[in-house]
């Protein structure tokens, strides 16, 4: 049964705000128009966005004047709760389906608005968890859109006899960013040298033994967890992603070099039996050209297109980076989630398609948004692996109930105890096999 949504006039921002709530968040048959007499004389469940009702037996979205604005500007938000979860862009009204402009505010968090705005951003540029408004109003860590839309469905089925409206099945995804693959083997013997020498000066015997045993082959290197890896995706029928840094070698980008040999194979045995991507590097946000030689050097390795991507450093600049990674062909991006805080950076927990607010228009990009990275729990938060555990829980909960993907981003290196990781494999292995259950 199809739902017919009446709205003064189709503005780019509007269709995207209703392609979230029945595409992405829900799965809805749907149709807008700007006729009232198409409207009026329609059967079947119809939904009125505007800012007034017009019809008797409509479901009346009341609406504010955002998505049928053409600027960028701050916007005066008041976050106040309503049936316990939080709300803004308050519409209080009569007869109203909800006190709030919902599709104005699917349309604030996925569109990523305050992004847009001057901001100070971090010591790489980046916006900070803290500068955004689910953090400072404490709902990052729900996927506020996907529960509204959810709240909304339910809704409908009661106001509509006989509508029903279809949910997104929960799925788990667990990810890997390919920093470096090895900790000491197949690096430049220099670099080996320089890392000894640091290892002597710092006192860390322990680590000046372990990377020479591992370079005379009498130990396995640290960073090499891609059997183990194998295993337990196997163990718990996981389809799983791998990211690639293939930039050139710089402060921030200091990966294995491009043309060792067992990284090339590495790469292509992977790609062989799971999805990978690219990783680009912070240098391709600086130099143009760069992300296009990363992206030939992945698929002259793979011999297949290169259609993923998530950045190093989840380095995103709106909308620059995401359109650079269309104009190369990239069509999914796994970079939206914050370095410094765990939780849903967009409120959603389901894949959406990307708009670009400046030019106002949706591109072709599909977003995949992650809800914790190993290094956020660990560095940023300061969680012991059991506090960060619990953590990892709670998100993967917020995700099946609203029937999202609850994608985690690690490092092939963080399984490596004597690296800061003690503890933290147990860790892993004890989300994987919850995250992997599809009802609790």
């Amino acid at each position: 049964m199809k739902i017919l949504v009446y709205v003064p006039s189709l503005s780019p921002r509007v269709k995207y705000a209703f392609r979230i709530l029945f595409r992405a968040c829900l799965k809805v048959d749907y149709k807008l128009t700007a006729r009232k007499d198409t409207y009026f004389s329609a059967e079947g469940p119809k939904v009125n966005y505007s800012p007034a009702p017009i019809s008797e037996g409509e479901a009346w979205l009341p609406a504010g004047a955002l998505l049928w604005e053409e600027d960028i500007r701050e916007q005066a938000i008041e976050v106040f709760r309503h049936e316990g979860l939080p709300a803004f862009f308050r519409q209080e009204a009569e007869g109203a389906s909800l006190p709030f402009d919902l599709p104005a505010l699917v349309f604030f968090l996925s569109s990523r608005y305050e992004e847009y705005l001057p901001f100070e951003g971090d010591s790489l540029g980046r916006f900070p968890a803290a500068r955004s408004l689910a953090y400072r109003e404490g709902f990052l860590e729900q996927p506020l859109a996907n529960q509204w839309a959810v709240r909304f469905g339910k809704a409908l089925e009661q106001h509509f006899p006989g509508l029903s409206v279809r949910y997104p099945p929960y799925r788990f995804m667990p990810t890997y960013d390919v920093d470096m693959a090895w900790a000491y083997r197949h690096r430049p013997l220099w670099l080996n040298l320089a890392g000894t020498l640091r290892d002597l000066a710092t006192a860390r015997w322990g680590l000046a033994y372990e990377r020479w045993a591992c370079l005379l082959g009498k130990r396995p290197d640290p960073f090499d967890t891609f059997s183990y890896l194998k295993r337990l995706h196997r163990a718990e029928g996981l389809s799983v992603v791998y990211f690639f840094l293939l930039g050139d070698y710089s402060r921030y980008d200091k990966n294995i070099p491009v043309s060792t040999t067992a990284f090339r194979k590495l790469i292509a045995r992977l790609a062989d039996r799971s999805m990978v991507g690219l990783h680009p590097s912070y240098r391709s946000n600086q130099q143009d050209g760069q992300l296009h030689k990363e992206v030939r050097r992945l698929k002259k390795i793979t011999g297949e297109n290169v259609l993923r991507s998530r950045q190093h450093f989840l380095l995103l600049r709106f909308p620059n980076t995401y359109r650079q990674l269309v104009e190369e062909g990239i069509r999914e991006d796994y970079s939206m989630g914050y370095a410094d805080a765990a939780g849903f950076r967009a409120g959603m927990a389901t894949p959406f398609p990307w708009y670009d607010l400046e030019a106002e228009r949706i591109q072709p990009l599909n977003i995949f948004p992650f809800a914790a990275m190993d290094v956020t729990l660990r560095r940023y938060m300061s969680l012991q692996p059991d506090d960060a555990f619990n953590r990892l829980q709670q998100l993967c909960r917020q995700s099946r109930e609203v029937g999202g993907f609850f994608i985690t981003l690690w490092h092939n290196s963080s399984f490596a105890e004597k690296h800061g990781w003690k503890g933290w494999r147990k860790v892993y292995e004890n989300m994987l096999s919850y995250a992997s259950e599809t009802k609790r």
